[in-house]
């Protein structure tokens, strides 16, 4: 398969590109600048220019391109490479999964196939 390998993930996921800005948590939260790289139902892979501990919450402030809601969704660092890091989102409510949901369906049917990690 030429180095490319489907994870276990729950949902299929599919690549996306656009900004978005992230919430750290405690001791100092602060707001940090991510570019989203695939997206799925459960979750969203991002590029971010500061190391976030595997485990910690944050909440993502997401505004999908051609929907005009922004959304507040809080997520766990479920993995970290480098810039590279994997969210999960935990959804306050079924009405921001149910946004999650609609602007994912709006995405390409052809989910990502992702490389591993070294």
């Amino acid at each position: 398969m030429s180095g490319i390998y489907e994870f276990g993930y729950r949902m299929p996921r599919f690549r996306a590109d656009f900004h978005f800005l992230l919430q750290t948590g405690e001791p100092q939260p602060h707001l940090v600048d991510a570019r989203c790289l695939d997206i799925s139902e459960d979750g969203i892979a991002a590029q971010i220019a500061e190391s976030l501990t595997i485990g910690a919450i944050v909440t993502l402030i997401l505004t999908f391109p051609g929907f005009g809601n922004t959304l507040r969704i809080p997520a766990k660092v479920s993995n970290q490479h480098g810039e590279d890091h994997g969210f999960a989102f935990l959804f306050p409510s079924d009405a921001e999964r149910e946004e999650v949901q609609r602007y994912v369906a709006s995405l390409h049917h052809d989910p990502v196939r992702l490389r591993s990690h070294p």
